[in-house]
């Protein structure tokens, strides 16, 4: 292949996205000059995170400019390098965007291994942003304590299913999400209930917690920060 597809953000939504907000542009494959690297993309993480990119208000990190390839993390195969870490062949990590192909200076880019247990998609997961997010947000930042229950307060999805699974692990009695707040339906689960689901974390009021009068522990995928309030 001689052309590199891309997706560019073409206009800042309004509301829900439109086809009209991007465009589909072609251009040659990028060749790399002296430290850069150009890498062949197998697997793009499309992630909530990106709704917000999207918008100029002010974040955590930059929006995607009008014009600019839309921003993304990718997981792919060198195939032409001038820098002195990355070679030709092996499997990278890093936020190459929604394109073909893609040249780095290597910022942000890091190398993975890649083998039968361990796949090119689980570093766009568990090996990737939503498990470090999990991982250092309950144990590191959040300094969740034996016997403690988890409540996770938001990212209910990828990130609240791997909390809950590091919280079983860590002996935590109960872990759950307030994904449906002041309903009627919503009820609690057990450690168990979310350990055993692969999309979303189990479900919860937030008034539980405090019925309960036991320590939560909270986790944000915007900021990748975690709180913790004992009872």
């Amino acid at each position: 292949m001689s052309e590199n597809r891309q997706f560019r953000l073409a206009a800042r939504p309004d509301g829900e996205i439109k086809d009209s907000d991007f465009e589909l542009v072609t251009e040659s494959i990028p060749k790399p000059v002296d430290n850069q690297f150009v890498v062949a993309t197998t697997h793009i993480s499309l992630d909530p995170a990106m709704r917000g990119w999207m918008s100029a208000a002010r974040s955590y990190i930059p929006p995607v400019k009008v014009g600019d390839v839309m921003r993304a993390l990718v997981v792919g195969r060198v195939t032409a390098s001038r820098h002195p870490e990355f070679a030709p062949g092996d499997w990278v990590h890093g936020p190459f965007g929604v394109q073909e192909y893609a040249v780095s200076d290597g910022l942000g880019a890091y190398r993975i291994e890649v083998t039968d247990r361990l796949t090119p998609a689980s570093y766009l997961g568990v090996l990737g942003l939503t498990g470090l997010t999990a991982y250092f947000g309950l144990l590191d930042v959040g300094r969740l304590r034996q016997g403690e229950s988890v409540l996770v307060s938001g990212a209910a999805g990828g990130v609240g299913t791997a909390v809950g699974q590091i919280a079983k692990i860590k002996g935590a009695p109960s872990s759950v999400s307030p994904v449906a707040p002041r309903s009627a339906a919503c009820s609690s689960r057990s450690s168990a209930s979310m350990a055993r689901s692969t999309t979303r974390a189990a479900i919860c009021t937030t008034p539980y917690a405090r019925r309960r009068r036991t320590a939560s522990t909270c986790s944000s995928t915007t900021s990748a920060a975690s709180c913790s309030t004992r009872g």
